[in-house]
């Protein structure tokens, strides 16, 4: 999701620190004397002395509910910086909004700044002069409200988590630096300490780019660091429902897994470091709720802090994890645009496929996870989710594609063999980025050029639909018809928001109609629940105009159909 404003960015920076800019003064309201002595100007505090490359220190200020950032460029990179930035949107976060006092300075004093062209996916400072051979940049970062999405960063007397690009504003180079990650945390609970993508510790070296600092994930507090092996390991902020050992040996084993099925670890995109971080926040107060996503050399999971790790936090956990390969090693472009289906879509298809297959869900979870990404439009997407088309329809294609292959060429080949060319090719090239054709060509050697050819068609150009067979996914799953309760309000919801407000609509033989509404109805008042749960115990109140006097009407908004769901057959259930 992205949410862009033309004239706010320079607004925004006026009001988040004039130590940025070129001082001021109101002199209409007070006329400068030039007869009176000035007041020599507040020296500066001498630079820290740190080593050549990049310094990122964070600490936390629990009193105020805010971070301190100091981020120092020194040696020859620093006199060849020319803009700072940061996110413009990422998850939906306005990283800039929540910086507070910008002070941007070299050695021999501040650096004045303007903002840069109001494009791009970058916001962007421009740097009034060439910086010595010290470039430093430090601000505050305000906690952001409980309920803001858990990628912003979050601080209180107990922790910090955060990801880079909601907080991070840094000196713009594609240049690998000498990276310093310097973690402050004493001024959270006793016995805190922080950890970030780039590994645990509260002063960690990494040789990384700026783009790489913002796509990490940083939390302090107090951990619990466990190894899966010399190059993966947990790191759990919290103190969860679940088990950690046996948690952590279930991501290993997926991730493991999806090295397995894609030909070994990625060998292009931005996750190839053999070295690899799952960082798990448990959080008070989140519920059932849980987001993650795949940051850099780690991958970053935020869930409620009385939920087990269970089905569908285990589904979500490999689809983060798919993302090394599908959409970080490979991308599929059109006219300059991704093609979030493929991204996405094809990794909700192998995250479900490979925690089955792993035996870390059963095939009751399975069904659910298919019910729930291919037929349920209703259904929840992480924080983060581009497009609920573009993962459902991905989603789709990926199965039908999948089982096509598999049925022409008699088992002997699938789906994974057309995204281990793709990675291959995408590796070859040295590249991300590849078109559509790519999968086009790979289709039509393995369907025919028809096939082929309608990829365009029908996943870029979005014409017709994706049907899957009975036995797309196996012998162990089916359409079953059965009976099941749904939402139904029982008329056209929009006529309460007319004038004057009249039901229209009625469905015959629904709640509503065996509880006395009727077309035409004139609606004194009304009140509907905001859930649409099948399961609802809350009724519908609506008021009516009957004889000069008003009738309530209560019914509970559900309704028995018959509906078609995929299901795991009954020899199959474990």
């Amino acid at each position: 999701m992205r949410f862009t404003s033309k004239n706010l960015f320079p607004l925004a920076l006026a009001l988040l620190g004039g130590a940025a800019l070129p001082g001021c003064s109101d002199s209409a309201s007070a006329p400068v004397d030039p007869a009176a002595p000035t007041r020599p100007a507040e020296p500066l505090p001498p630079l820290p002395s740190l080593p050549d490359g990049l310094t990122v220190r964070l600490t936390p200020r629990p009193e105020r509910s805010a971070l301190d950032v100091e981020v120092h460029l020194v040696g020859p990179e620093a006199a060849r910086a020319k803009e700072l930035g940061i996110a413009r949107t990422w998850a939906g976060i306005d990283g800039m909004a929540a910086l507070r006092g910008i002070r941007v300075r070299d050695g021999e004093g501040v650096i004045p700044t303007q903002p840069g062209p109001d494009e791009g996916p970058d916001r962007i400072l421009v740097l009034g002069r060439a910086p010595t051979s010290h470039l430093a940049i430090t601000y505050g970062v305000v906690s952001a409200p409980k309920d803001a999405a858990r990628f912003a960063l979050h601080l209180d007397r107990e922790r910090l988590s955060g990801v880079g690009h909601t907080f991070l504003l840094l000196p713009r180079t594609n240049e690998p630096l000498d990276v310093h990650v310097q973690i402050r945390p004493g001024a959270l609970a006793p016995g805190a300490s922080g950890a970030s993508s780039f590994g645990a510790g509260d002063d960690v070296e990494e040789n990384a780019t700026p783009a790489e600092l913002a796509n990490a994930v940083y939390v302090a507090g107090r951990l619990r660091t466990l190894d899966a092996s010399e190059k993966e390991r947990l790191v759990l902020l919290g103190r969860p429902a679940f088990e950690p050992e046996a948690t952590l040996a279930t991501i290993a084993h997926a991730h493991a897994a999806l090295a397995r099925l894609f030909g070994g670890a990625p060998r292009s995109g931005a996750a190839t470091s053999a070295s690899f971080s799952y960082l798990l926040v448990a959080e008070p107060g989140l519920g059932k709720g849980h987001d993650g996503a795949l940051l850099g050399r780690s991958f970053g999971l935020w869930i409620g802090e009385d939920r087990p790790f269970d089905a569908a936090v285990t589904i979500a956990a490999v689809h983060e994890l798919s993302h090394r390969w599908i959409g970080g090693a490979v991308r599929l472009v059109a006219e300059g645009h991704e093609q979030v289906w493929f991204s996405e879509g094809f990794a909700v298809h192998y995250a479900r496929k490979i925690a089955l297959a792993e035996k870390r869900i059963g095939a009751r979870d399975f069904a659910a996870d298919l019910e729930r990404t291919l037929v349920n439009a209703e259904a929840e997407l992480p924080a983060h989710a581009r497009s609920r088309k573009d993962y459902q329809r991905g989603a789709l294609y990926a199965a039908a594609l999948d089982a096509a292959v598999r049925k022409a060429s008699g088992g002997e080949r699938s789906l994974d063999d057309l995204v281990r060319a793709l990675l291959d090719r995408a590796a070859a090239e040295k590249k991300t980025d590849l078109p559509v054709s790519a999968l086009g060509e790979l289709v039509a050697r393995e369907l025919g050029a028809a096939r082929g050819e309608e990829l365009d068609w029908v996943m870029v150009r979005g014409h017709g639909e994706i049907t899957l067979d009975e036995g797309a996914f196996g012998s162990c799953f089916h359409r079953a018809r059965t009976k099941s309760k749904v939402y139904e309000l029982g008329f056209d919801e929009a006529s309460l928001r007319r004038t004057p407000a009249m039901i229209r609509g009625l469905v015959a033989g629904s709640a509503a109609a065996r509880a006395g509404l009727e077309d035409g109805a004139l609606v004194l008042s009304s009140k509907v629940p905001a859930g649409r749960d099948e399961d609802a115990d809350e009724p519908v109140e609506i008021v009516v105009a009957d004889r000069g006097r008003g009738r309530k009407i209560r019914y509970l908004p559900v309704a028995e159909r018959q509906v078609v769901r995929w299901a795991e057959k009954t020899r199959c259930r474990d």
